[in-house]
């Protein structure tokens, strides 16, 4: 719904809200039995947004909830890929906030960079909260908590948040629609034309089927200097993320998402399809890796196996030299024996000298045929003559 008037500008008469809604299980904390709270731990859906001021409406939903899924992968490359993945993805988030894995799927990513809002588009108020039931802030330190995790946001984001807490009105806003419309009369009752501060309206329904809606409305400053789109939806995601975070109690409950979703907005990540692109480039280098690995290994299995194929051919071929010198020295050695057997004889016919006859046999003379006998001791017997052969 448009708000009119104010200083002038016509752009000041209409807020854009954001809206989640929170469905599932019992409530959190409004209707409550002796000082114990009830949380809901179901799943969450993300709402419509709604733009007043053109008439125009868009919705999407999403599927939040606390479910996760993972797979177990026993085989050493899915190991070897992940290891490295995880460490870049680290490093990353190092580099623009502290790695988070609980909430790093479940609450909107801050891709913009945003400056504080600067302090004179926001006069700030004294009062930062209102409980209109009454039992959810009704503690001190739930109003410490609470009163904190507000003035941080604003320090850190120079837009001041007012939460809003609704009581027995809430019932005749049922739907997330009228919420945002009550949303921009609030903002304009409670700042006139001051559009530096951001309207939070936060209605728990425990008796009926949604568990609350939550609605985020900026002023016209703080939405087109920090409170975007993505900003709100990163404080609604804040509020859905602990909302059933049962160890806090309601103070600290919105101290958390209020602290976070500051620190959120106010630095600049990488993008899911950055994050995706970045994280297929690592699974390429890493697959790249693995692979010229496997090939080097390879090699040097090849390598070594010919380096010990050769070793093997160059002992066999220095065994076979070895047997063949030992082949001839033994040949040699036999020759030289045999040598020592045979007697150099002057034939007593012809009176040649070129006669060997070996031991303990007959010869003849090669030029005259006489027989020539040596016995054991080398002596020479005269056979006869003219026995040899003819030639």
């Amino acid at each position: 719904m448009g708000r009119g008037g104010g200083g002038g500008s016509s752009h000041h008469s209409s807020h854009h809200s954001s809206s989640h809604s929170h469905s599932g299980g019992s409530s959190r904390s409004s209707y409550r039995s002796s000082g114990s709270s009830y949380r809901s731990s179901g799943s969450s859906y993300r709402s419509s947004y709604s733009h007043h001021s053109g008439g125009t409406h868009y919705s999407g939903n999403y599927s939040g909830g606390s479910g996760g899924s993972g797979c177990g992968c026993s085989r050493v490359v899915g190991i070897i890929l992940l290891f490295p993945i995880l460490l870049i993805m680290g490093i990353l988030y190092g580099v623009y906030e502290t790695l988070d894995v609980s909430t790093m799927f479940k609450i909107e990513r801050s891709t913009i960079q945003r400056e504080a809002l600067p302090a004179e588009k926001c006069k700030a108020i004294d009062k930062w909260f209102q409980d209109d039931w009454g039992d959810w802030i009704n503690e001190k330190y739930e109003d410490e908590s609470l009163q904190y995790g507000l003035e941080y946001f604003y320090k850190k984001t120079g837009v001041q948040p007012y939460l809003w807490i609704m009581g027995e009105e809430g019932k005749d806003y049922m739907s997330e629609g009228s919420v945002e419309e009550l949303a921009d009369k609030k903002y304009k009752e409670m700042f006139g034309n001051d559009e530096g501060h951001l309207l939070i309206i936060f209605r728990e329904y425990p008796n009926a089927s949604s568990n609350y809606i939550c609605t985020a409305t900026p002023g016209y400053d703080a939405e087109t200097q920090v409170m975007d789109d993505q900003a709100r939806e990163i404080l609604l995601d804040y509020i859905d993320y602990y909302y059933t975070e049962e160890s806090f109690n309601e103070g600290q409950f919105f101290e958390r998402a209020f602290t976070s979703a500051a620190d959120r907005i106010m630095i600049k990540q990488l993008s899911t399809k950055q994050l995706a692109a970045i994280v297929i480039v690592v699974i390429v280098v890493v697959i790249g890796i693995i692979i010229v690995a496997s090939i080097i290994r390879k090699k040097k299995v090849a390598v070594a196996k010919q380096k010990a194929l050769q070793k093997q051919a160059e002992a066999q071929q220095a065994k076979a030299v070895a047997a063949q010198k030992q082949t001839e020295f033994n040949q040699q050695k036999y020759n030289d024996e045999l040598e020592t057997q045979y007697v150099a004889v002057e034939c007593p016919n012809c009176g040649s000298t070129g006669n060997k006859i070996r031991r303990t046999t007959v010869g003849y003379c090669p030029f005259c045929g006489t027989a020539i006998k040596v016995d054991e001791g080398g002596n020479v017997t005269f056979i006869n003559r003219n026995s040899a052969p003819e030639t």
